[in-house]
């Protein structure tokens, strides 16, 4: 069975930047974003020796109105993207923007939303956090002017549990959405 890499790519400033979870201590830096895709092959490659049995799943990183929103550069990106967009205008009216931004940050002090989708997995989310300390909010489509949010932490150093904790790692967010009343946000003025 292929391991499964999450590589999370930003825009830092000038240059694009990259990370995983699963590479501890390996940070990437190109200066376009054509450069960086062509190198992450090689880069976790190497990091793997070589380890041909790779499935690399790359995720994209953007500032949206205060909040970093993340977006799997799969086959459904299209639709992460409309994700993305209703997100970015739930942040547009002020009273949604406090809810949204008012969860608990990551160690490094960004509130971060995961744009998924109801056949998404617990372990596709699980594979985008650090095992310390990290804490991500998934965003999903509830209705055709609704998001369903629901916030994951992995806080291991602390011990007090790990990420997606009292899920199945197969569950999928359409099954956690028809048994949890989480908070919908209404968009619109």
């Amino acid at each position: 069975m292929s391991k499964v890499v999450s590589v999370l790519v930003r825009r830092d400033g000038p240059c694009w930047s990259a990370w995983s979870p699963q590479c501890p201590g390996l940070v990437a830096a190109e200066t376009t974003a054509e450069e960086m895709r062509a190198a992450l092959p090689d880069l976790i490659a190497w990091y793997f020796d070589g380890d041909p049995d790779v499935n690399l799943r790359i995720h994209l990183e953007l500032e949206v109105r205060g909040v970093i929103v993340r977006i799997a550069q799969d086959a459904d990106a299209w639709e992460r993207q409309l994700v993305a967009e209703r997100l970015g205008a739930a942040l547009g009216v002020d009273s949604q923007a406090e809810q949204l931004r008012a969860v608990r940050a990551n160690a490094a002090g960004e509130v971060v939303y995961v744009c998924a989708l109801p056949s998404d997995q617990i372990s596709w989310l699980t594979g985008q956090m650090d095992d310390e300390d990290d804490a991500v909010v998934v965003a999903l489509p509830a209705t055709e002017s609704e998001l369903w949010t629901l916030q994951f932490d992995a806080l291991r150093r602390r011990g007090e549990k790990a990420p997606g904790a009292g899920y199945r790692p197969e569950a999928t967010f359409d099954e956690i959405m028809a048994t949890f009343a989480g908070p919908r946000l209404q968009l619109g003025a």
